[in-house]
């Protein structure tokens, strides 16, 4: 199973939005794959329709008291699974924190049972370095971190990949960064600046950006990933590329790996 984690510490850059058409690319493609939900708003799995108090989620798993297949949930779309996730979360981080342990592990350590039922597990992390995106960190293999193209786009970019050197050198050598991710591309004087501050930072670029299109809210509220709702539409096309480019990566490191 490869594991991603969707991480950048502001809101509303696209997150979600990925992580859930990503998952439906994949898919598309013939790949099964698991969501893991940590952010405690939850906007992927409500995405997924799964907001549900009374049954498991990610922290009742991180916490020890169900295990992982319990709380995973089927979703829509076929070959896509969930680890939803509720503001339950605020007591995990909590707690998590508190633990004089080996704190980072969590996730890591629960998603063992499922790591060879699933071929990509990609994992929307909260705008926060909290104890859940220090566990995302540890469990993936890769990081692609999403920036959209505002004039603040770069803000909390140097904390991120500070947080990243960290658990690479403490928890997780094989971490990579698979490379920096525009979201709601327009061809602006800002789109500019962020692909130069980035570069200045040497964070590289995926090849593929998501354009901007008002279908992206649409098919939010519609809880239908863009191939299902518009298929046509440039972010739809644009997120086709993304599963390519990251199926691409992945199969080079495994190459690279045999080689």
């Amino acid at each position: 199973m490869i594991s991603i984690a969707i991480i950048n510490l502001k809101g509303g850059v696209g997150k979600s939005v990925t992580a859930c058409n990503l998952a439906a690319e994949l898919a598309a493609k013939s790949k099964s794959v698991l969501v893991v939900d940590l952010d405690k708003q939850g906007n992927t799995s409500k995405f997924f329709g799964v907001a549900d108090y009374d049954r498991p989620c990610v922290s009742s798993v991180l916490l020890g008291v169900a295990m992982v297949r319990d709380a995973i949930v089927e979703t829509a779309i076929p070959a896509v699974a969930l680890l939803p996730c509720d503001m339950r979360m605020l007591k995990a981080n909590r707690e998590m924190i508190q633990d004089t342990g080996p704190r980072q592990f969590y996730l890591r350590n629960c998603l063992e049972p499922v790591e060879g039922k699933y071929d990509y597990c990609l994992m929307d992390c909260p705008p926060d370095l909290d104890m859940g995106s220090i566990n995302a960190l540890t469990a993936a293999d890769w990081v692609i971190i999403p920036v959209d193209c505002d004039e603040w786009a770069c803000d909390g970019m140097r904390e991120i990949i500070d947080q990243i050197e960290q658990v690479q050198m403490y928890y997780n050598p094989h971490l990579k960064v698979m490379g920096a991710l525009m979201t709601k591309y327009r061809r602006t004087r800002y789109a500019g600046e962020v692909v130069h501050q980035l570069n200045e930072a040497g964070i590289e670029m995926l090849h593929t950006v998501i354009r901007y299109t008002v279908k992206v809210s649409e098919a939010k509220s519609a809880h239908e990933p863009l191939r299902v709702y518009k298929p046509d539409c440039s972010a739809a096309l644009d997120y086709g590329c993304l599963a390519d480019e990251v199926d691409e990566a992945v199969s080079k490191m495994d190459t690279h790996k045999e080689g």
